[in-house]
């Protein structure tokens, strides 16, 4: 029972993870002089 909770903690963290990428991958940052680089495999995840 342990490993499916875990796998099920898992799979909920990863989901989380991935959403925030996809959010912040298709942002821009409010202020002027810093934008963090992002990873090339970041930026796949963009919409247009």
């Amino acid at each position: 029972m342990k490993s499916q909770l875990e796998k099920r903690l898992l799979n909920a963290v990863s989901k989380i993870a991935l959403d925030n990428a996809k959010k912040s991958a298709n942002s821009a940052c409010v202020f002027v002089g810093y934008q963090a680089k992002l990873p090339e495999s970041v930026k796949n995840l963009r919409k247009f």
